[in-house]
């Protein structure tokens, strides 16, 4: 496989390529992966195309991502297209959607595509699929209608909308695997431990989409084993009064220094909204009963 990071206007795809999917995969979700195996059941010589930064996002500084670049890559290397094309977006917006379809069939080699059925292209998105079909042909456009899971339509906006809301379970079924954080783990205050439940401080890598703020049952992945733990997403109340957020897990049978090392943290379910108690023996008897429904899952 080979991968082109910011890919411009007039760069050359130089390898033969049979079929391309592309999309931004805000996410890769379901309905994503469904766009990269169909391309793939096509033919084997495929490749991805996609964009140095997700559209949406690119247009709205407030909204985050909900993958990171190193998962997103992961991801698609696991369906082993040919070439995995990362646009430049800032500079491939700017081309009109006749001089975009030029560049899927003259610098990106492309001779079959595959999209969803919504997809829009060219500055100001004036382009879609009629125009892709009138340019390629339509036999060599396979369209994707919308994924459906329980007659809700898979995206990534839906999933933003699960995870505001604590739905951890169904953001989890439209995404296909847990929710994921990555980070470095970092000093804190250790007000955790001297309540008796040592937290790791986690720094993210990359400025993630988070979940409402409250206590998750998660999975942690350090040094490639995993174990069992809760995490607090906020701004911890009962023990402090800054405004700051923190992303805190305490692991299940776990005493050993690990500052400074990497976490993968996949969060399984929301246990409760973030509070203030009224004392810090209030808080202690509910990371108590926190606990008991994590292991009692």
């Amino acid at each position: 496989m080979k991968t082109y990071q910011d890919f411009k206007k007039d760069e050359v795809i130089e390898s033969k390529i049979n079929v391309t999917c592309i999309g931004a995969f805000d996410g890769l979700h379901r309905g994503h992966i469904e766009l990269i195996k169909k391309t793939k059941e096509i033919d084997n010589n495929f490749q991805i195309v996609t964009f140095n930064e997700i559209p949406k996002i690119y247009f709205d500084n407030n909204l985050k991502p909900l993958l990171d670049n190193d998962k997103r890559n992961s991801i698609f290397n696991e369906y082993e297209p040919t070439n995995l094309i990362y646009l430049k977006f800032d500079e491939i917006n700017e081309l009109s959607s006749d001089e975009f379809l030029k560049f899927l069939d003259t610098n990106l080699n492309t001779n079959k595509i595959v999209v969803g059925k919504d997809f829009k292209f060219g500055k100001n998105r004036t382009g879609d699929v009629n125009n892709i079909i009138n340019y390629f042909g339509k036999d060599n456009v396979i369209l994707l209608a919308d994924y459906l899971i329980e007659n809700e339509k898979v995206s990534s906006t839906k999933i933003r909308n699960y995870l505001d809301n604590g739905n951890i379970k169904q953001a989890n079924k439209f995404l296909g695997r847990k929710y994921e954080l990555v980070g470095k783990v970092v000093e804190g205050l250790k007000m955790g431990s001297e309540l008796g439940f040592p937290t790791a401080n986690i720094k993210l890598d990359y400025d993630l989409y988070l979940p409402k703020f409250g206590v998750y049952g998660i999975t942690c992945k350090i040094n490639k084993k995993l174990y069992e733990g809760i995490l607090n997403i906020g701004i911890t109340p009962t023990v402090s009064d800054t405004k700051k957020i923190k992303i805190e897990t305490h692991i299940f049978e776990f005493d050993k220094n690990i500052y400074g090392e990497n976490l993968v943290i996949q969060i399984n379910q929301f246990i409760r909204e973030e509070i203030k108690f009224g004392s810090p023996e209030e808080l202690v008897k509910q990371i108590n009963i926190d606990i008991s429904k994590v292991k009692n899952k």
